[in-house]
């Protein structure tokens, strides 16, 4: 899933390539993972739309619509899921323990990703890399709350 930047200039939003992301976000960056914490989802019977802290996001059926520390809810494929977390049953899951790195966004943009369109905002977002391509924005309380900041410099 390849993840675009862009980077809003008053009321224009540019494209930065690619090569200029890698470089962007490796400056800076720091390593993290999701603090095991017991999570709450549903799956989809219908395809749909959710309203996340960073703009709406589509989803099909099937999909495991997640619910955060602050009622806020988001989707994710099941392939993602199960990559992911571990399923505890009953609409509950934990995160697995899996290495990813992080940056606090020092620019607003926008992060167009395979499943929708996240805004972020300079000083209150972290970016996510989960993996090659595959990027989130995380609000900053949210992140002191279910990531790992022991290697933030």
């Amino acid at each position: 899933m390849d993840a675009k930047f862009f980077r809003k200039y008053s009321d224009m939003i540019v494209e930065v390539e690619a090569a200029i992301n890698d470089a962007w976000f490796e400056k800076g960056a720091f390593s993290t993972f999701k603090k095991p914490a017991v999570e709450k989802y549903e799956i989809a019977s219908a395809p749909g739309t959710v309203e996340t802290l960073e703009g709406p996001v589509k989803y099909d059926t099937g999909h495991y619509i997640m619910t955060g520390p602050k009622g806020e809810q988001y989707p994710i494929t099941p392939e993602k899921f199960r990559e992911y977390k571990d399923d505890l049953g009953n609409g509950e899951c934990t995160p697995k323990k899996i290495p990813k790195v992080a940056k606090l966004a020092d620019h607003d943009g926008i992060l167009h990703t395979g499943w929708g369109d996240l805004n972020y905002i300079a000083g209150n977002d972290y970016i996510v890399k989960h993996g090659p391509g595959d990027y989130g924005a995380v609000k900053a309380d949210i992140f002191a709350k279910t990531y790992d900041t022991s290697n933030i410099q």
